[in-house]
């Protein structure tokens, strides 16, 4: 028999049924809410039925609220070689146990594979096969969000990246224009230059000629006398 629990299709195998009195007492306290005393009970029962008070023991520290040893109490409970049905029917509802309860410590991925397990031993186990899909599900909804907070900083970074080219552009420009208008004015003082070079030689070569021109005899300004 399993019965819901807190959260969305996970389900837990109640204690199993047994001839030993001890684990009879302890199913008793169990089913009175007393989960401690129910523990102590399937302890001291695990000299005779060890895998059976494994078990138990593990449903009662599920129901502690103690899931790290209800799955170290689930794994102990697996028979190595089930030689009966009875005996392959208790390693699956462990292994299903153990899914729960490692999925309860936080072990998601120990909770996968004992699922998987469990559904291998029974093809039919309705239970474990949904609740092997709720935690798929959970994971895939975990790595969507995952992505969804690495996309912005990617998109960020991005933006610090583009933004440092441009600036690094930008820097290149201001290099080029200010390269630019230096050899402008050096062109211009060049131009200056070259343009007074060739005024001040225009002008030794006007006082050349002039010195070259040959001198116009004076006239006297008397005037004759006309005998």
């Amino acid at each position: 028999m399993r019965t819901f629990l807190t959260f969305i299709f996970i389900f837990l195998s109640l204690p199993l049924f047994a001839q030993n009195s001890t684990l009879r007492q302890g199913n008793k306290a169990y089913d009175e809410g007393k989960f401690g005393k129910a523990f102590e009970l399937y302890e001291k029962a695990s000299e005779k039925a060890p895998s059976e008070a494994s078990y138990n023991s593990g449903t009662a520290l599920y129901r502690l609220q103690d899931y790290g040893a209800a799955s170290s109490a689930f794994e102990n409970a697996l028979v190595p070689a089930p030689k009966n049905k009875q005996e392959a029917s208790l390693n699956q509802n462990a292994l299903y146990n153990l899914g729960n309860s490692a999925y309860k410590a936080g072990d998601k991925e120990g909770a996968k594979q004992a699922m998987r397990a469990a559904i291998l031993l029974n093809l039919k186990d309705k239970d474990a096969k949904q609740n092997l899909q709720f935690m798929l599900k959970e994971e895939n909804a975990q790595k969507q969000s995952q992505q969804q907070k690495q996309n912005p900083q990617k998109d960020q970074d991005n933006k610090q990246d583009k933004q440092q080219n441009q600036d690094k552009q930008n820097q290149n420009k201001q290099k080029q224009d200010q390269k630019q208008q230096e050899q402008e004015k050096q062109e211009q003082k060049e131009k200056e230059t070259s343009a007074k070079e060739e005024a001040a030689s225009v002008l030794q070569m006007a006082q050349e000629h002039k010195q070259d021109l040959p001198k116009q005899e004076q006239r006297s300004n008397q005037i004759e006398k006309d005998w």
